[in-house]
Protein backbone atom coordinates (compact mmCIF):
# COMPACT_ATOMS: atom_id res chain seq x y z
CA UNK A 1 0.00 0.00 0.00
CA UNK A 2 0.92 3.55 -1.12
CA UNK A 3 2.47 4.98 2.60
CA UNK A 4 0.61 8.69 2.37
CA UNK A 5 -2.39 7.02 1.60
CA UNK A 6 -2.32 5.01 5.02
CA UNK A 7 -1.04 7.96 6.70
CA UNK A 8 -3.88 10.01 5.21
CA UNK A 9 -6.01 7.04 6.97
CA UNK A 10 -4.59 6.87 10.18
CA UNK A 11 -4.85 10.49 10.87
CA UNK A 12 -8.46 9.99 9.65
CA UNK A 13 -8.78 7.26 12.21
CA UNK A 14 -7.17 9.59 14.83
CA UNK A 15 -9.21 12.56 14.26
CA UNK A 16 -12.80 10.62 14.02
CA UNK A 17 -11.62 8.58 17.39
CA UNK A 18 -10.97 12.26 19.19
CA UNK A 19 -14.13 13.84 17.71
CA UNK A 20 -16.37 10.66 19.60
CA UNK A 21 -13.86 11.04 22.37
CA UNK A 22 -14.96 14.99 22.77
CA UNK A 23 -18.75 14.15 22.07
CA UNK A 24 -19.38 11.31 24.90
CA UNK A 25 -17.67 13.87 27.51
CA UNK A 26 -19.92 16.66 26.21
CA UNK A 27 -22.95 14.21 26.17
CA UNK A 28 -22.45 12.61 29.46
CA UNK A 29 -23.31 16.42 30.49
CA UNK A 30 -26.15 17.01 28.65
CA UNK A 31 -29.83 17.31 30.27
CA UNK A 32 -28.14 18.41 33.40
CA UNK A 33 -28.90 21.71 33.86
CA UNK A 34 -28.46 22.97 37.52
CA UNK A 35 -29.45 26.65 38.55
CA UNK A 36 -26.76 28.43 39.68
CA UNK A 37 -28.35 29.96 42.10
CA UNK A 38 -31.73 28.83 43.85
CA UNK A 39 -34.70 30.96 43.23
CA UNK A 40 -38.40 31.29 44.15
CA UNK A 41 -40.49 28.46 42.05
CA UNK A 42 -42.87 30.18 40.29
CA UNK A 43 -46.47 29.26 41.76
CA UNK A 44 -49.31 28.23 40.14
CA UNK A 45 -52.55 27.13 40.31
CA UNK A 46 -54.10 24.29 37.97
CA UNK A 47 -56.58 21.73 38.00
CA UNK A 48 -55.80 18.14 38.39
CA UNK A 49 -57.56 15.50 36.22
CA UNK A 50 -59.29 14.58 38.54
CA UNK A 51 -60.45 17.81 38.97
CA UNK A 52 -58.47 18.86 42.57
CA UNK A 53 -57.09 22.22 42.44
CA UNK A 54 -53.54 22.33 42.41
CA UNK A 55 -51.43 25.47 44.15
CA UNK A 56 -47.93 25.05 44.16
CA UNK A 57 -47.72 27.52 47.17
CA UNK A 58 -49.89 25.33 49.70
CA UNK A 59 -47.01 22.57 48.85
CA UNK A 60 -44.81 25.03 51.32
CA UNK A 61 -43.36 22.72 54.28
CA UNK A 62 -43.15 20.10 51.90
CA UNK A 63 -40.40 18.57 49.49
CA UNK A 64 -41.72 18.80 45.94
CA UNK A 65 -40.83 17.24 42.14
CA UNK A 66 -42.46 18.95 39.20
CA UNK A 67 -42.70 16.52 36.19
CA UNK A 68 -43.01 18.11 32.83
CA UNK A 69 -43.55 15.60 30.94
CA UNK A 70 -45.88 14.02 27.64
CA UNK A 71 -47.07 10.85 26.61
CA UNK A 72 -45.38 11.11 23.30
CA UNK A 73 -42.00 11.63 25.05
CA UNK A 74 -40.06 8.39 25.62
CA UNK A 75 -37.75 9.14 28.12
CA UNK A 76 -41.04 10.74 30.21
CA UNK A 77 -42.35 7.05 29.87
CA UNK A 78 -39.32 5.43 31.14
CA UNK A 79 -39.19 8.05 33.90
CA UNK A 80 -42.53 8.09 35.71
CA UNK A 81 -42.11 4.10 36.82
CA UNK A 82 -39.13 5.91 38.98
CA UNK A 83 -40.94 8.87 39.80
CA UNK A 84 -43.79 6.74 41.09
CA UNK A 85 -41.27 4.46 43.30
CA UNK A 86 -39.70 7.70 44.72
CA UNK A 87 -43.03 9.12 45.65
CA UNK A 88 -44.24 5.99 47.50
CA UNK A 89 -41.05 5.58 49.22
CA UNK A 90 -41.29 9.37 50.11
CA UNK A 91 -44.26 10.63 50.22
CA UNK A 92 -44.99 9.95 54.21
CA UNK A 93 -41.85 11.97 54.53
CA UNK A 94 -43.42 15.17 53.02
CA UNK A 95 -42.40 14.82 49.30
CA UNK A 96 -45.05 15.68 46.37
CA UNK A 97 -44.71 15.09 42.70
CA UNK A 98 -46.78 16.91 40.88
CA UNK A 99 -47.08 15.38 36.81
CA UNK A 100 -47.04 18.51 34.20
CA UNK A 101 -47.99 17.04 31.24
CA UNK A 102 -47.86 19.55 28.40
CA UNK A 103 -49.59 17.33 26.13
CA UNK A 104 -52.08 19.50 24.02
CA UNK A 105 -55.31 18.76 22.41
CA UNK A 106 -57.27 16.12 23.82
CA UNK A 107 -56.94 14.96 27.47
CA UNK A 108 -58.91 11.57 26.81
CA UNK A 109 -54.84 10.22 25.78
CA UNK A 110 -53.54 11.68 28.66
CA UNK A 111 -56.33 10.48 31.48
CA UNK A 112 -55.78 6.94 29.57
CA UNK A 113 -52.06 6.64 29.84
CA UNK A 114 -52.16 7.81 33.57
CA UNK A 115 -54.52 5.13 34.29
CA UNK A 116 -52.58 2.40 32.71
CA UNK A 117 -49.38 3.74 34.46
CA UNK A 118 -51.09 3.84 37.31
CA UNK A 119 -49.25 6.96 38.47
CA UNK A 120 -50.75 7.62 42.06
CA UNK A 121 -49.47 11.44 42.39
CA UNK A 122 -51.55 14.35 41.00
CA UNK A 123 -51.15 15.12 36.99
CA UNK A 124 -52.56 18.90 35.77
CA UNK A 125 -52.55 20.06 32.07
CA UNK A 126 -49.64 22.88 32.11
CA UNK A 127 -50.21 26.11 30.34
CA UNK A 128 -47.46 27.24 28.06
CA UNK A 129 -47.39 29.98 30.86
CA UNK A 130 -46.60 27.72 33.27
CA UNK A 131 -44.35 25.71 31.30
CA UNK A 132 -42.30 29.22 30.01
CA UNK A 133 -41.93 30.61 33.51
CA UNK A 134 -39.81 28.00 34.10
CA UNK A 135 -37.88 27.66 31.09
CA UNK A 136 -39.01 24.58 30.16
CA UNK A 137 -36.93 23.69 27.19
CA UNK A 138 -36.59 19.98 26.69
CA UNK A 139 -38.73 17.20 28.19
CA UNK A 140 -38.65 15.57 30.23
CA UNK A 141 -37.25 18.49 32.76
CA UNK A 142 -37.89 18.01 36.23
CA UNK A 143 -37.79 20.21 39.35
CA UNK A 144 -36.67 20.18 43.19
CA UNK A 145 -38.36 22.35 45.57
CA UNK A 146 -37.32 22.82 48.72
CA UNK A 147 -39.47 23.27 51.77
CA UNK A 148 -39.22 27.04 51.28
CA UNK A 149 -40.22 27.15 48.05
CA UNK A 150 -37.04 27.42 46.18
CA UNK A 151 -35.68 25.42 43.01
CA UNK A 152 -32.85 23.38 44.32
CA UNK A 153 -32.15 21.88 41.00
CA UNK A 154 -33.36 21.25 37.20
CA UNK A 155 -32.73 17.90 35.04
CA UNK A 156 -33.59 17.70 31.45
CA UNK A 157 -33.82 14.22 30.50
CA UNK A 158 -33.90 10.86 31.80
CA UNK A 159 -31.31 7.61 32.60
CA UNK A 160 -30.08 5.73 34.73
CA UNK A 161 -27.75 7.96 35.86
CA UNK A 162 -30.27 10.78 36.28
CA UNK A 163 -32.34 8.29 38.36
CA UNK A 164 -30.16 7.98 40.77
CA UNK A 165 -29.22 11.42 40.86
CA UNK A 166 -33.45 11.91 41.55
CA UNK A 167 -33.10 9.63 44.43
CA UNK A 168 -30.41 11.44 46.15
CA UNK A 169 -32.07 14.64 45.63
CA UNK A 170 -34.97 13.49 47.34
CA UNK A 171 -33.41 11.89 50.35
CA UNK A 172 -31.25 14.89 50.64
CA UNK A 173 -34.17 17.64 50.18
CA UNK A 174 -36.83 15.14 52.42
CA UNK A 175 -34.03 14.89 55.42
CA UNK A 176 -33.23 18.73 55.61
CA UNK A 177 -35.39 21.00 58.31
CA UNK A 178 -37.44 23.78 57.31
Amino acid sequence: MNRSFMKQSFLKYVAVAGLCIVWAVVLSHCGKEKPSVTMLAPNFTLRSLNGEEITLSDFKGKTVLLDFWATWCGPCREAIPHLIQLYNAYKDKGFVVVGMSLDKGDIKNVRHFVTSMDIPYPIVIATDDVARSYAVTGLPTTFFIDKEGQIRQKIVGFNSTIAREMTDRVAELTSEKP
